[in-house]
C-alpha cells in the first residue's frame, strides 16, 4: 500500500512523512478523534493476534522517558510524536560535555528500568532511538514488536537487525556480545548498549565500527574499548556496563542510575577503582545477516523463552595489499586473532575485531605457524629453525634447531611442551617452551613406507596427540602419539587413511577428503574416530600435504579457497627479474629443468611427493608433450649431457631411478633400485658417467649425497656410493661442468647455505669420492646450486626462505677454489621450481600466478560447530 499524505489509515488522516527504512515508514498523521499528531509506522507485513497481545503489554508503560504506544492497527503502529532531534543528530554535532551526557544518560537510564520493571527489554537501544524535546527531556522511542519468523531482508537503509529465534537482534554497532552471537538475551544486553551509547555521547565516535556489518559485529566480539577516551568519573560505570560476559555486567540498570547520580555529585578528576573483569572467551558465533525481523523501525521484543540454537555467520577477509599468501592460516585458541604466511614478508597477523592488519617484525621467512594455549604467543620455523614471537610486540626468539629437514608446523599444550615435524623430511620433534635442544619424539620407519612425521594437533590431557605419517598409500594416515611413549613404541595403529594432515578440536577430527573439510567425531580418550563424518567447507586449497585450513576452539574457522594443485605459469625472465615472455597456458606444471642447449625443458605436472608426470616442452615449436604414464609419486627429471635422455625417481615413495630416451620413444630403463629408500637424482655429469642424486630421511643423518656409476656392467653391477652423509643434511648437489667440483645444500651451520669440494672419479679405494677442502659460497644462508655452462658462476636460492635468485662467482685455482660476494638478482616464489639458461642471462620459473590466486581472501566462519549439527 503505497501512502501519500491525505490518505486515511484507519481513523488517522496521513500529513506527512518522517522517514523511511528498509522494512517500514514512519508517517506524521492526525488523529481528529482526539485533535492530535501521531507518528504511524508501518510494515509491510500484517500484524498477528499475539503481537497485539504484546502490544498491549508495552503500551502499559507509562513513563516521562518512554515514547507511548496508542494504537496497534492491522500492520501499523501509533506512537506519541515526539519533536526535537535525535541523540544521533546531537552526537553528530561534536561530543556532548559531560554534565550535558550525565543528564541524558540518566534519562535513557530511568526510561530503561521502567521497561525492565514490565520485563520488557529494548534490545535495540541507539542512538536514532532517542530523542530529546527542546526543553531537554529524553524519550526512548521504539517499543517494536515481531514475532518469530517473520523477517525481511536487511538494506542499506535499514541498519537495525531484529531477529529471534537464534538469529541477530539489534543494531550490529550496539549489540551486546551474547546478542551478536544469537544467544537468548536480558534485560543485561540493554545495559551493554546503554554503556555504548554512554560512551558515544562522551566521545562523539562510535565505540564498534567496521567496512561491513560483519566486521562490526567482529569488532563488538572481539575489541575492548580504550578507556583513555572518557573521562576517569565515569570510566567505572563504563567498564562495568561494557563487560562482554554478561555474568561479569552491571546487572541492573537501576544500579547505572545511582552511579550517574554519584557522578554528578564527584569533582572531575575524581577515579574510581575499575570494576574487576573476568572476560571469559569470545564464542565465535555472530548470525546470518538474511533474517531480519518484519518491523524495520521497531526495536524493542520480548524475552525468548526457549534457547534458540547459536547461528552461524560466514565472511572473507582480504589480504593486506602487496603481500602475497604463502602457504599456512592459522587462528588463535580463543579465535580472536587471525595470521597468515605471506612471501618474503613473513607473518601477518589482525584481530579479528580490528580492521587492520599488522605484519610481525622479525619474521622474514617464516613458515607454519602455531599457537600457544594462551593465545599469547605464536611459534613458526625459519628453515631448521623454530622460534615463538609474543604477538602483542617484542623480537622473536629462537628455541632451537633441528639436525635435519626443515621444521614444520607444531602444536603447544598447557605444560610448555611443543611438539613439531618437518616439512617433508623426518620425526616429530619435541621442545621446551623456554628452548633447549630438540629431542626425537617418533621414528620414521622407512624400511615401511614412512617418509615422514608432520602436522600434530594435542588431545584435551595435552599428552596425547594426533599427526600425519606421510609414505606408501598402505601407512600413509593419521596416527596417535604420546609424549609418555620412546620413538620406536609409538602407535602404528593407523586412525584415518589420508595423505593430508588433520586437526583435532573439541571432539572433532578436522581432515580433507580431497578438496572438502570433514569433521567427524573423535574420542580423545579412546584415540579413535566416531559417528559419521560431516562436510564443514568446500573447495579448500591444498598445499603440500595439508588443506590451507585452521579450526579454533574458541568457535572460529578460516580457510582458503583453491585447487588441489596452484596454478603456475612457466615465466621466462632476465637477471633482474623482468618477465620476458610465458610458455604456454597456466596449469599444474613446475619444478622445470632445462635441456643443455636451453631449447626444451621437462616439468612434473603435480608437485614432488604427489602424484603426477613428467612432460616434455619444446619452446620453439610450443608443444607439450606427454613423457611418463605413472600417475605415482616421482621426482624431477634431469637431463643427459647430450640431451638424448632423461633420468628421474618413481615408484613406490622414490625407490627406482629410471632413464628414458627424451623423444619419449621406447620403454624406461631401470637403473637403480632400493626398496624403502626416497631417492631424488638433481645432476648428470658432462661426460655422461655419474648421475648424482640424494637420498632423503636417514633415521640418523638425514639427506645424504650419493652418486651412481652409468657405465658397464649389468643393474646389479652399479655400486652406488655415498658421498657424503653427515648428522646433517646434504641435498641438492650438483657437477661442475668440467667435473672437478660439486655443489651442495647443508645445514651443518645451524641454516642453509651452499658448499663446494672437489669431485674425484676414482678415489682411494677405486670408487667415486669427495676430495680434501670445502669451500662455502653463500652468505646468510643458500640451497639448490645450480651451474653455469663455463663453470664461472652458482647460481642458488637465497634468503628469505629461497624466494632471492642469487649468483656468485667462482673460479679454480688448482686445488683451491674461490668465490667472490655474492649477487642478489631478484626475488620471486620459492614454490614451483625454476633453472637458468647455461649463459646464465635468462631464468625460467613455474611462477605461482597472482590475482585469484596469490590474493585470494581468507573466508572466516563464526559458529562452527553449528554446522555439524544433524538436520
Amino acid at each position: 500500500m503505497q501512502l501519500k499524505p491525505g490518505d486515511k489509515l484507519g481513523p488517522y488522516e496521513i500529513v506527512s512523512q518522517i522517514g523511511k527504512g528498509g522494512m517500514g515508514e514512519v508517517w506524521k498523521a492526525r488523529d481528529p478523534r482526539l485533535n492530535r499528531d501521531v507518528a504511524i509506522k508501518v510494515s509491510a507485513k500484517q500484524f498477528t493476534d499475539r503481537f497485539e497481545r504484546e502490544a498491549q503489554v508495552v503500551a502499559s508503560l507509562n513513563h516521562a522517558n518512554v515514547c507511548t504506544l496508542y494504537d496497534v492497527g492491522p500492520n501499523y503502529l501509533v506512537m506519541e510524536l515526539v519533536e526535537g532531534p535525535t541523540l544521533a543528530e546531537r552526537i553528530a554535532q561534536g561530543p556532548i560535555p559531560l554534565e550535558e551526557a550525565l543528564a541524558i544518560a540518566k534519562q535513557i537510564a530511568d526510561a530503561l528500568e521502567a521497561a525492565h520493571e514490565k520485563t520488557v527489554v529494548h534490545r535495540d537501544l541507539k542512538p536514532a532511538n532517542v530523542k530529546i524535546k527542546p526543553g531537554g527531556q529524553v524519550k526512548v522511542l521504539d517499543f517494536g514488536l515481531a514475532k518469530s519468523g517473520e523477517f525481511a531482508e536487511l538494506t542499506s537503509d535499514s541498519p537495525t537487525m531484529l531477529t529471534v529465534a537464534g538469529m541477530i537482534l539489534g543494531t550490529a554497532a550496539y549489540m551486546a556480545p551474547e546478542q551478536a552471537r544469537g544467544e537468548v538475551v536480558d534485560k543485561r544486553a540493554d545495559i551493554w548498549a546503554f554503556g555504548v551509547v554512554f560512551h558515544e555521547m562522551l566521545t562523539g565516535k562510535r565505540l564498534f565500527e567496521g567496512k561491513t556489518i560483519s566486521d562490526t559485529l567482529a569488532s563488538v566480539l572481539m575489541r575492548e574499548p580504550d578507556w583513555t577516551k572518557v573521562p576517569p568519573r565515569v570510566q567505572r560505570l563504563l567498564r562495568a556496563c561494557l563487560q562482554k560476559d554478561p555474568r561479569n555486567r552491571l546487572h541492573d540498570v537501576a544500579d547505572a542510575r545511582l552511579l550517574l547520580e554519584e557522578n554528578k555529585a564527584g569533582p572531575e578528576g575524581a577515579t574510581t577503582a575499575p570494576l574487576r573483569s573476568r572476560l571469559g572467551m569470545a564464542g565465535w558465533a555472530v548470525a546470518a545477516l538474511l533474517a531480519l525481523a518484519a518491523l524495520g523501525l521497531a526495536g524493542w521484543l520480548f524475552r525468548v523463552k526457549a534457547e534458540p540454537p547459536a547461528p552461524v555467520t560466514r565472511f572473507e577477509v582480504s589480504l593486506p595489499e602487496n603481500t602475497t599468501f604463502d602457504t599456512y592460516v592459522s587462528l588463535s585458541p580463543d579465535g580472536r586473532k587471525l595470521v597468515f604466511t605471506a612471501l618474503q614478508s613473513g607473518l601477518w597477523i589482525r584481530d579479528l575485531g580490528a580492521l587492520e592488519w599488522r605484519n610481525l617484525a622479525g619474521t622474514e621467512g617464516a613458515q607454519s605457524p602455531f599457537w600457544s594455549p594462551d593465545s599469547r604467543f605464536l611459534g613458526f620455523s625459519v628453515q631448521n629453525q623454530i622460534k615463538k614471537i609474543d604477538v602483542s610486540g617484542g623480537p622473536a626468539q629462537t628455541l632451537g634447531a633441528i639436525p635435519s629437514g626443515v621444521v614444520g608446523t607444531g602444536a603447544w599444550n598447557r605444560d610448555g611442551v611443543i611438539v613439531f615435524g618437518g616439512r617433508g623430511s623426518g620425526p616429530l620433534w619435541k621442545i621446551s617452551q623456554a628452548g633447549g635442544v630438540p629431542t626425537a619424539l617418533t621414528a620414521v620407519d622407512s624400511a615401511r613406507g614412512e617418509a615422514f612425521h608432520a602436522l600434530p594437533t594435542f588431545m584435551p590431557d595435552g599428552k596425547h596427540f594426533t599427526y600425519l605419517r606421510f609414505g606408501r598409500p598402505e601407512v600413509a594416515g593419521i596416527y596417535a602419539g604420546s609424549l609418555d611413549a620412546k620413538p620406536e613404541q609409538q602407535s602404528r595403529e593407523r586412525i584415518l587413511a589420508t595423505r593430508l594432515g588433520a586437526s583435532y578440536v573439541n571432539g572433532s577430527l578436522f581432515f580433507m577428503r580431497e578438496n572438502t573439510l570433514m569433521a567427524q567425531p573423535f574420542d580423545a580418550g579412546r584415540l579413535q574416530l566416531s559417528g559419521d563424518p560431516v562436510p564443514v567447507a568446500e573447495r579448500l586449497a591444498i598445499i603440500g600435504a595439508t588443506g590451507v585450513f585452521s579450526v579454533s576452539p574458541g568457535g572460529a574457522l578460516a580457510y582458503r579457497i583453491g585447487t588441489q594443485s596452484a596454478n603456475y605459469q612457466l615465466t621466462w625472465f632476465d637477471r633482474q627479474g623482468k618477465v620476458l615472455s610465458t610458455f604456454g597456458q597456466p596449469g599444474a606444471d613446475q619444478l622445470i629443468v632445462l635441456s643443455p642447449d636451453g631449447t626444451r625443458g621437462v616439468v612434473r605436472d603435480a608437485p614432488a611427493g604427489t602424484v603426477g608426470d613428467l612432460w616434455t616442452v619444446d619452446f620453439a615449436r610450443g608443444v607439450r608433450t606427454r613423457f611418463t604414464f605413472r600417475r605415482n609419486f616421482g621426482s624431477f627429471g634431469v637431463w643427459s649431457p647430450d640431451g638424448t635422455r632423461i633420468a628421474f625417481a618413481a615408484g613406490t615413495l622414490f625407490d627406482t631411478i629410471y632413464e628414458k630416451a627424451a623423444s619419449g620413444a621406447g620403454d624406461e630403463k631401470q637403473l637403480l633400485k632400493e626398496p624403502g629408500k626416497d631417492h631424488f637424482p638433481t645432476s648428470w655429469s658432462r661426460d655422461g658417467r655419474f648421475l648424482l642424486y640424494h637420498l632423503t630421511n636417514a633415521p640418523k643423518t638425514g639427506d645424504d649425497l650419493w652418486v651412481l656409476p652409468l657405465e658397464g656392467g649389468a643393474l646389479g653391477a652399479r655400486k652406488p656410493t655415498l658421498l657424503l652423509g653427515t648428522e646433517f643434511n646434504e641435498h641438492w648437489a650438483s657437477f661442475s661442468p668440467d667435473m672437478g667440483w660439486v655443489a651442495y645444500g647443508s645445514n651443518e651451520s645451524g641454516r642453509y647455505e651452499v658448499y663446494v669440494r672437489p669431485f674425484v672419479a676414482s678415489g682411494p679405494s677405486g670408487t667415486p669420492a669427495l676430495g680434501e677442502g670445502k669451500w662455502q659460497v653463500s652468505k646468510d644462508g643458500g640451497d639448490k646450486p645450480k651451474w653455469s655452462a663455463d663453470g664461472k658462476q652458482i647460481f642458488f636460492e637465497g634468503p628469505p626462505n629461497g624466494t632471492a635468485k642469487m649468483a656468485v662467482d667462482v673460479k679454480a685455482n688448482g686445488a683451491a677454489f674461490e668465490a667472490a660476494i655474492p649477487q642478489r638478482l631478484f626475488l620471486s616464489s620459492p614454490d614451483g621450481g625454476w633453472d637458468v639458461t647455461a649463459d646464465g642471462k635468462r631464468f625460467l620459473l613455474a611462477a605461482p600466478q597472482g590475482g585469484q590466486t596469490a590474493q585470494a581472501p581468507i573466508n572466516v566462519v563464526l559458529n562452527w560447530p553449528a554446522l555439524l549439527q544433524k538436520k
